[in-house]
């Protein structure tokens, strides 16, 4: 492990009544959270990280609403500390921060175009830049499906002059540029894109200032991660999409499962693989776990380039695309 962690923390974050959000932990022995070399992990066929319980419950029964899941994090962090080398690392599939105009102080707004915030200034130039190169790939073709049931392409109806790129509007107020990069990279999709605003982002950002109060760090032991960037990342955006939305998801889930070879569910788990297969939060939460093991195991760190813009509008921690 390049970074010494033992347990995962996943949680795939509902809204405020916690009826859909669900929490996974995941665990390595602690011989081995220690072990610098990834191929060790898997020595003696053993898996390196094993899946001890995924729920949407807390142990009393409530779903998990803010309370319980601050003071359900607080007691599993001092039980881990309390082991040698045990260290805790939670990962949210949420946003931990908000939009560069949300959280600007300034009383007055300059516009987009003069604002001098170092995210707002990649908006404009970088992520536009990105931003209109997908615009160009959305434009080349156009599929629609009709009644009677077969795809026909077709070319759009007006041709831009050679040389010509769409404008695209940028919208501080709800884009980030970890939300953009992850696009051009092929492991979200556009759809994204504004979602670090509204009521399941307002309860991330309320649980990421609890967190910091019990100690955990945006960045070090406190992650933001994305389940389909995940699967997206390790077997490709069609199993990403599919996983919720094709016809028997089951199986989708159970082969993207069966493919984590390094991933085993513990005895002491009981039902936990019925339910990740069986419930999509439960599949997600477990997913987001997997993510920050994989973020400790292998060392990622954020991209060079513009790594100050990213520490202060946030990133979304996925393996590097294939």
């Amino acid at each position: 492990m390049k970074r010494p962690f033992s347990t995962f923390v996943g949680i795939d974050l509902g809204g405020s009544r916690g009826k859909t959000t669900a929490l996974a932990r995941l665990s390595v022995p602690l011989e081995r959270a220690g072990a610098a070399d990834p191929a060790s992990h898997g020595a003696l066929g053993l898996a390196a990280v094993h899946v001890d319980e995924v729920t949407t419950r807390h142990p009393g029964g409530e779903p998990w609403v803010d309370d319980l899941v601050i003071d359900h994090l607080a007691r599993l962090r001092e039980h881990v500390a309390g082991r040698p080398g045990g260290r805790l690392v939670v990962a949210l599939d949420a946003p931990l921060t908000q939009p560069a105009c949300v959280r600007c102080v300034v009383p007055a707004c300059p516009g987009v175009e003069a604002c001098v915030d170092p995210a707002v200034m990649w908006l404009r130039s970088e992520g536009r830049e990105l931003l209109e190169g997908e615009a160009i790939e959305d434009r080349d073709s156009i599929a629609a499906v009709p009644a009677r049931g077969f795809v026909e392409r077709y070319a759009p109806a007006s041709v831009s002059p050679p040389g010509w790129r769409h404008r695209v509007r940028i919208a501080p107020y709800s884009q980030r540029a970890c939300e953009i990069v992850l696009c051009d990279q092929g492991l979200l999709s556009r759809d994204v894109l504004g979602q670090a605003t509204g009521p399941v982002a307002a309860r991330a950002a309320h649980l990421r200032r609890r967190l910091q109060a019990l100690g955990f760090v945006a960045g070090e032991s406190l992650l933001e991660v994305s389940p389909s960037a995940t699967v997206a990342a390790l077997f490709g955006a069609r199993r990403a999409r599919g996983y919720k939305r094709d016809a028997d998801p089951w199986e989708t889930r159970a082969g993207i499962i069966e493919e984590l070879r390094d991933l085993r569910f513990a005895p002491s788990s009981r039902l936990s693989r019925e339910e990740v297969l069986r419930n999509d939060h439960c599949f997600e939460a477990l997913l987001s776990g997997y993510t920050a093991y994989l973020w400790a195991r292998d060392g990622w760190t954020m991209p060079a380039d513009h790594a100050a813009v990213f520490a202060t509008d946030g990133w979304i921690w996925a393996p590097p695309p294939r």
